[in-house]
């Protein structure tokens, strides 16, 4: 009777923990359509994940627990927090009301520059792979604007060097940088998405986007969603980005409301991305 007394209690507990431990939902806007990578983490922890196309998501880590709540952001919808365990599987979001700001067109000189670090070789780090703790992690650089200058950007590049997925997409973001610290809320208005399919110079055109910025800013890569290459074993599933020399440091946070990390890794690498812009005069 002891051991069966025990055994019904251990049962009880597993249930418990793997109830808070795996959760499964879906991010829907006011008319039920999913959202497609929206932000999803626990408050107050590293733990993440990003909703995929149709607006699903799995959430699986064993420090999850009970009363813990989820924050789920997107650019384009008013944060949410939710406590666990979730009431609903659906969690609804509410569209932001943005106001248009008036667009200033100048007519001053303008010159054509790159800005960041442009390479197409380096000194390669495994970046995102499959056994990444999270979707949503995020990689960035620094790009100082000169003074009484603005840069106008017409697009980011950077390159895979190696690739050993069946795709994998990212989004580009921007942040202010202020008194030295990056801000922890994008300024850029729309998401900006890209599918990758192999190695190679990657290209995401700006041009229409009307990013003009005055002050110093952080460009960043984010890491939302991925195809495993099953003929490949799970160690080879990888991307590798250059990294380069006296050009960091580097910038990094495993969500989306996490504050950034800023580290100096051996001879000051830096992450190998570069930014077309028109500059000009205020």
């Amino acid at each position: 009777m002891k051991a069966s007394y025990k055994s019904i209690i251990l049962s009880c507990l597993f249930l418990s923990i793997s109830s808070y431990s795996q959760i499964v939902g879906k991010c829907v806007d006011t008319s039920g359509k999913g959202i497609a990578y929206v932000n999803i983490s626990v408050k107050g922890t590293s733990i993440g994940t990003v909703s995929n196309q149709n607006g699903d998501f799995y959430l699986k880590n064993k420090s999850i627990k009970e009363n813990d709540s989820l924050i789920f952001s997107h650019l384009n919808f008013n944060k949410k927090t939710v406590s666990i365990p979730l009431s609903v599987k659906e969690i609804e979001l509410t569209p932001k009301v943005e106001t248009l700001e008036e667009i200033i067109i100048s007519h001053k000189k303008r010159k054509f520059k790159i800005v960041g670090t442009k390479t197409e070789t380096g000194d390669s780090k495994v970046i995102f792979s499959s056994k990444s703790k999270n979707k949503g992690n995020e990689l960035g650089k620094i790009i100082k604007v000169k003074k009484n200058k603005v840069y106008d950007v017409k697009n980011v590049q950077f390159t895979i060097d190696r690739f050993g997925f069946q795709s994998v997409t990212f989004r580009i973001n921007f942040y202010n940088v202020i008194d030295g610290d990056v801000d922890l809320e994008k300024i850029n208005k729309t998401d900006f998405i890209y599918k990758a399919n192999d190695y190679g110079n990657v290209k995401i055109d700006l041009l229409k986007q009307q990013l003009s910025f005055r002050n110093n800013f952080l460009v960043s890569i984010e890491w939302i969603d991925f195809e495993k290459n099953h003929y490949l074993e799970e160690k080879d599933n990888i991307i590798t980005i250059p990294l380069v020399n006296d050009t960091g440091p580097m910038y990094s946070r495993d969500n989306v409301n996490q504050k950034w990390n800023k580290k100096r890794f051996g001879e000051n690498l830096g992450l190998g991305i570069h930014l077309e812009v028109e500059q000009y005069s205020e």
